[in-house]
């Protein structure tokens, strides 16, 4: 149960580091609707807005929006590769992003464990490609019994590590989350999604990013 610990201490570390510095308010809603296409692969869209409807300025704005298709390939019972690409429209800017995920589940007995592994690269017109690592750790878990059923609720936490190399600064995210299980192909999840940036550089940024996604299941 090592790693069941380690999931809980690393999803409160970035508690510490924490301040009331250049706080930002966001709302990010999302759709994501997926294809199975055979037994160990399935392809994965989503459409999600970006809105900040707090900021320094006390500003609302429409951020973003993000357009990605992804390529899931199950490799064995418990690991798979995702292989994507998301079009992002930031004001008059148009950014492309390709990104590569190593995935891995665990089981002990009710609780699920995944780990992901990712690079990502990020390209813009007249401007330098940058690069981005990413490790994330997260869990569900059933809040009726020992499995999440059809009308049931319950809960997902996550924690992630995001590092920018160029501009070379650690970003700590923390997610809690409250799902639904609506039917067999699709349920939705509701949270706050906790980001820290710029710590090391001494300027750091707290941004509260109120999420609401539901998941759709086209097989």
């Amino acid at each position: 149960m090592k790693t069941k610990s380690l999931l809980f201490l690393t999803f409160f570390v970035g508690l510490n580091v924490f301040s009331q510095s250049n706080t930002d308010l966001v709302f990010l809603p999302k759709v994501v609707l997926s294809k199975k296409i055979n037994k160990v692969s399935k392809w994965v869209n989503s459409v999600e807005q970006r809105t900040i409807f707090y900021d320094e300025n006390l500003q609302l704005t429409h951020n973003l929006l993000d357009i990605s298709s992804i390529y899931s390939l199950k490799t064995s019972l418990n690991q798979s590769f995702n292989f994507g690409y998301i079009l992002r429209f930031r004001g008059t800017e148009t950014i492309h992003r390709t990104f590569q995920h190593y995935n891995i589940l665990q089981h002990y007995n009710a609780l699920k464990i995944g780990h992901r592994f990712a690079l990502e690269q990020f390209y813009q017109v007249k401007k330098q490609t940058t690069f981005r690592s990413r490790y994330r750790v997260s869990t569900e878990l059933p809040l009726n019994g020992e499995r999440i059923d059809v009308k049931e609720f319950y809960l997902k936490l996550g924690n992630e590590y995001l590092y920018a190399f160029a501009e070379k600064d650690l970003e700590i995210r923390l997610t809690p989350y409250l799902g639904y299980q609506v039917s067999a192909k699709d349920k939705i999840e509701f949270g706050i999604d906790y980001r820290v940036s710029n710590f090391i550089q001494n300027a750091t940024e707290n941004q509260f990013w109120f999420r609401a996604t539901w998941y759709i299941s086209l097989q």
